[in-house]
C-alpha cells in the first residue's frame, strides 16, 4: 500500500509544473462539457422546442418559413430547414449541435480577448473561463429553440474576432474585414439579440488603436472610419426591422420597439422607466444573478443526483485550481510602468454589459423583472461583458494571486454545479414527457382532430400549455397543411377554475398563438390525470370516473365531459409512433398492459382485457393503485369469470382508500348488463358484503 501511494505521489509531482497557454482551449472545452454535456444523452425537447419540431416534422419543412415569419425572424428558417435535414428530429443530435455552437462561441470569445490583450494571457483565460459558466442563461437544454441564438452569438463573436485581426494583421486586412462584415450582416439577419452589443465595436477599435502613435483626434477619426461600414449594416438592419420586415397577416407585429417610439411621444416617463430598467438589469447581471448559484440544494446529498453533482463539483474545483496555478501567465514580462489590465477590461466590460440588453429594453422587456427562467435569454449578449467586469474587479481588489485563483475557482465551481442541478431537472422533465406520450399512444392510437386534453394542472416541468399542445401535434398525423392545430392542452385550474359549469354545458375553445391556432369545444375533450410520481399510470378518464376519490376535485367534476369516442383504434392511414422524436420505452411495464386494457375496455374487447391481465401476471407486473384494476375487473366480469372479478375487486379495495365509491357503481353496472347466473349472484353478494356497497 505504501509503495502504491509513493508511486501515485511521484506521478502527481512529476506532472508538468507549467501548462502552456495552448492548453487553454482544452480547459475551456472541458469546463463546458462538465457543465452542460454530462447529461446530454438524457435530455429531450422542452417549451419552445416543440413548435419548431411540430412545424418541421408534422407540417413539413416548407412551413418553417411561415413559423419564422410569425416569429419575426424570417431568415432564421434557413437554419432550421438545413438543421432538420442534417440532424433530423433526434434530441441528442440537436443537443450536441447546440453544445458545439456554444463551444465555438467560447473559443472565439477567448480569441477576441487574446487579440485585444495579447500580453495578458492569464487574465483573458480567466475571463473566458467565467464566460463558459456565467449564470444568466438557464435554457441550454432547449437545444432546438436556441440554435438560432447560439448561431447568432457565434457569428457575432467571429465578426468581432475578424475585426480585431484586421487591425492586428494589416497584411490580411481586407480578408478579415470582409469576413467581419459578412458575419455581422448574417447574425443580424438571423436574430436581433446581438444588435445591441454591435455598438461595442468603436470601443474595441479605440482600444486596439491605443497602441499606435497618433493624436487623440486622429485616433477618433480612424476609429469612426473603421466602424462606419459596420454602423451602416446596423442602421440598415434597424430600418429593415422596424419598417420593412414582412408581416404574416395585417396588423400582426412582434417585438415592436415600443419604448423607442414612446421616447418621442412621452419622453420623460419613458426615460425614467428606461433608466430604472437599465440600472436594475445591470445590477442583476453583475451581482444578483449569482444569488441562484450559491444554493443550498447542492448539499442535499440524500438525493443521489445531488450527491453525484457535489462530487463532480469538488473534483472539478480541485482540477481547475491545479490547472490555473500552473498555467503560464506571461506576467514575468510585465513591468511596473505598464498600464494595469483591469482598467481597460473594466470599462470595456461595463460597456458590453450595459448595451447587451438594448434589444430587450426597446421592446419593453427586462432581464431582471420578467420570469427569471425565460428572461435570462435577454442577458445572453451581456455575458461576455459581465465576465470581463468580474475578473477585472477581482484583479483590482485581490492582490494575492493564490487567493484570486481560489475566488475564481469557487465562482466557476458553484456556477458549474448550478448548471448541472437544473439540467438534471430538465432530464426528469423529459423522462416524464416520454412516459406520458408513450402511454397516451398506447391508450389512444389516434384521436380525432379538434380535441382538447384537460388536466387539473400543467403536467410537465419546463413546459406549459402551448408547448404540450405542439408536442401532442407530433404524436399523431395531420392530414392537411393548415396552421390550425389538431390538439390542445389546458390546465383546468389555470384556465377554467371559475368556469366549471360552462365547461360541463359546452364551452367553445379558441386559442391563437401567432403561428398556431386551435378551435374546439369542451364537450369534445378528454380529461386526463397523470401522476407517475405516485406510481400511477396515465389515466384517460371516463364520465363514470367522477366517483374516483384519488382524483383532484376539479378533475372529478369535469370528468363527466370526457368523450372517449374521440379515441379511435388507429389512424385513417397507416402511421407509426414517432420514435425518432420520443424515443423508445419498453412495453414490459405495467402501464403498457393497463393502457392496452383500457383501450380494449373502451371497445368492449373483453377477451383481450383478460389476456392482457394474464400476460402482465406472467411478468409479475401489477398495479400500484386500485383504480388501475377497473378495466380488468370489468373484463373478467363480462367474460363471466366471476371468481377472477371478485379477487381483483377485493385487491383494489384493499390497495387504495375510498375505492368503494367507484367499485360499487361498477358492480351495479355489471349487474345490469350481464346475464344472471348463480355464480354471478354469489359474486355480487360477496362484493356488496366485503366492499360495503348498499342496495
Amino acid at each position: 500500500m505504501v509503495e502504491k501511494f509513493n508511486r501515485l505521489k511521484n506521478r502527481f509531482f512529476s506532472m508538468p509544473t507549467r501548462f502552456s497557454s495552448k492548453t487553454i482551449p482544452f480547459a475551456l472545452l472541458a469546463t463546458l462539457i462538465v457543465s452542460f454535456g454530462l447529461l446530454v444523452k438524457d435530455l429531450g425537447f422542452y417549451q419552445d422546442d416543440w413548435h419548431h419540431i411540430y412545424f418541421g416534422h408534422t407540417l413539413g419543412l416548407s412551413r418553417m418559413w411561415d413559423m419564422f415569419l410569425y416569429d419575426g425572424r424570417p431568415l432564421a428558417a434557413v437554419l432550421y430547414i438545413l438543421g432538420f435535414k442534417v440532424l433530423g428530429f433526434a434530441p441528442l443530435h440537436w443537443h450536441i449541435s447546440t453544445l458545439a455552437l456554444r463551444a465555438l462561441t467560447i473559443l472565439f470569445t477567448w480569441l477576441i480577448f487574446r487579440g485585444i490583450w495579447p500580453e495578458y494571457r492569464r487574465q483573458v483565460a480567466w475571463a473566458a473561463l467565467l464566460f463558459v459558466v456565467y449564470p444568466i442563461f438557464k435554457l441550454q437544454p432547449l437545444a432546438v429553440a436556441y440554435t438560432v441564438h447560439w448561431t447568432g452569438y457565434l457569428l457575432f463573436v467571429v465578426s468581432i474576432w475578424a475585426m480585431v485581426q484586421s487591425i492586428r494583421k494589416p497584411r490580411w486586412y481586407w480578408g478579415y474585414f470582409g469576413l467581419a462584415l459578412l458575419t455581422c450582416g448574417l447574425h443580424l439577419a438571423f436574430i436581433e439579440y446581438f444588435s445591441g452589443v454591435e455598438l461595442a465595436r468603436p470601443f474595441i477599435l479605440w482600444l486596439l488603436l491605443s497602441e499606435e502613435d497618433q493624436t487623440t483626434r486622429s485616433r477618433i477619426q480612424k476609429t469612426l472610419r473603421l466602424w462606419l461600414p459596420f454602423l451602416l449594416v446596423l442602421v440598415a438592419f434597424y430600418i429593415y426591422r422596424i419598417y420593412l420586415i414582412p408581416q404574416p397577416e395585417p396588423g400582426y407585429a412582434r417585438n415592436v420597439p415600443t419604448v423607442l417610439f414612446d421616447l418621442f411621444n412621452a419622453p420623460l416617463p419613458t426615460a425614467i422607466k428606461l433608466v430604472q430598467d437599465i440600472l436594475q438589469d445591470v445590477l442583476y447581471l453583475l451581482v444578483t444573478a449569482w444569488n441562484n448559484v450559491f444554493t443550498p440544494d447542492l448539499f442535499k446529498i440524500t438525493q443521489p443526483a445531488n450527491f453525484k453533482i457535489l462530487l463532480i463539483a469538488i473534483g472539478a474545483g480541485f482540477a481547475l485550481f491545479f490547472y490555473l496555478r500552473r498555467l503560464e501567465s506571461g506576467e514575468d514580462q510585465e513591468t511596473e510602468t505598464r498600464r494595469p489590465w483591469y482598467r481597460s477590461a473594466l470599462w470595456l466590460g461595463l460597456v458590453l454589459t450595459v448595451i447587451g440588453p438594448i434589444p430587450a429594453w426597446v421592446t419593453g422587456q427586462s432581464v431582471s423583472q420578467d420570469n427569471p427562467l425565460w428572461s435570462g435569454r435577454l442577458g445572453m449578449a451581456s455575458m461576455i461583458g459581465a465576465s470581463l467586469v468580474l475578473i477585472a474587479v477581482l484583479e483590482f481588489l485581490v492582490k494575492d494571486i493564490k487567493v484570486r485563483t481560489i475566488v475564481l475557482v469557487i465562482l466557476v465551481t458553484y456556477s458549474l454545479s448550478w448548471h448541472l442541478l437544473y439540467t438534471n431537472l430538465y432530464r426528469w422533465s423529459w423522462d416524464k414527457q416520454t412516459w406520458f406520450f408513450h402511454q397516451l399512444y398506447w391508450r389512444a392510437p389516434y384521436i380525432e382532430p379538434n380535441t382538447a386534453l384537460l388536466s387539473d394542472e400543467e403536467i410537465f416541468p419546463y413546459m406549459g400549455e402551448y408547448p404540450t399542445a405542439f408536442a401532442l401535434g407530433n404524436l399523431y398525423p395531420k392530414y392537411d397543411g393548415s396552421l390550425s392545430v389538431n390538439y390542445w392542452f389546458y390546465s383546468l385550474l389555470r384556465r377554467f377554475n371559475d368556469q366549471r359549469a360552462d365547461l360541463i354545458s359546452g364551452l367553445p375553445f379558441e386559442y391563437k398563438i401567432g403561428f398556431g391556432r386551435f378551435s374546439g369545444n369542451s364537450l369534445d375533450s378528454l380529461v386526463i390525470h397523470f401522476a407517475p410520481e405516485m406510481d400511477q399510470c396515465l389515466w384517460v378518464l371516463r364520465p363514470e370516473d367522477t366517483q374516483v376519490r384519488a382524483l383532484p376535485v376539479i378533475t372529478r367534476e369535469i370528468a363527466v365531459i370526457s368523450d372517449l369516442e374521440r379515441i379511435k383504434p388507429g389512424a385513417p392511414e397507416p402511421y407509426s409512433f414517432p420514435t425518432q422524436i420520443f424515443g423508445e420505452r419498453s412495453q414490459d411495464s405495467w402501464c403498457y398492459f393497463y393502457q392496452q386494457a383500457d383501450l380494449a375496455r373502451q371497445f368492449k374487447d373483453w377477451s383481450r382485457v383478460v389476456e392482457l391481465w394474464q400476460a402482465a401476471g406472467a411478468m409479475d407486473l401489477k398495479p400500484h393503485n386500485g383504480v388501475e384494476y377497473l378495466p380488468f375487473i370489468e373484463g373478467f366480469a363480462y367474460q363471466r369469470e366471476w371468481q377472477g372479478a371478485q379477487e381483483l375487486t377485493l385487491q383494489a379495495n384493499k390497495l387504495t382508500l375510498a375505492m368503494d365509491k367507484i367499485l360499487c357503481p361498477t358492480w351495479q353496472r355489471i349487474a345490469a348488463e350481464t346475464i344472471p347466473s348463480p355464480e354471478r349472484e354469489q359474486a355480487i353478494a360477496r362484493i356488496k358484503d366485503k366492499v360495503g356497497c348498499s342496495e
